[in-house]
């Protein structure tokens, strides 16, 4: 009884969260994504323990393990467009190499420029 009633307010919590970021784009007209917004909410409760962790595993689990289930979609997408996917073939995978190449070097330069700031700011402190 307990895992259902985890899973059933996890899953309550993450579309409430969803609902809310949704409106309050609304509310306001900001032009951004609302998962976007809702994602920095969501994080912003978790880091603060507004939100437990322990409320939210079950159906974030649920939703990890089911997740391929909501990509299906785009594969029927791909096998009713081949016709222009085959003939964007070079564009579709030069686009997915750059990107993907682009992401990696900024992620690294990011994390490395944080561990030097991490590392500066304890020789600052007087740590080792």
């Amino acid at each position: 009884m307990n895992k259902i009633l985890n899973f059933s307010v996890g899953a309550l919590t993450i579309f409430l969260v969803g609902y809310i970021s949704d409106k309050f784009l609304l509310f306001f007209k900001i032009p951004i994504p609302s998962p976007i917004l809702g994602i920095i909410i969501f994080f912003i409760l978790l880091k603060s323990n507004i939100i437990k962790e322990k409320y939210i595993r079950d159906f974030c689990e649920f939703i990890l393990k089911y997740m391929i289930l909501f990509f299906i979609p785009a594969f029927v997408g791909i096998i009713e467009y081949s016709d222009i996917v085959i003939k964007n073939f070079a564009v579709i995978i030069a686009t997915i190499f750059i990107t993907t190449t682009l992401v990696l070097v900024i992620t690294g330069l990011f994390v490395e420029n944080i561990i030097k700031y991490k590392k500066l700011y304890s020789i600052k402190k007087g740590g080792k």
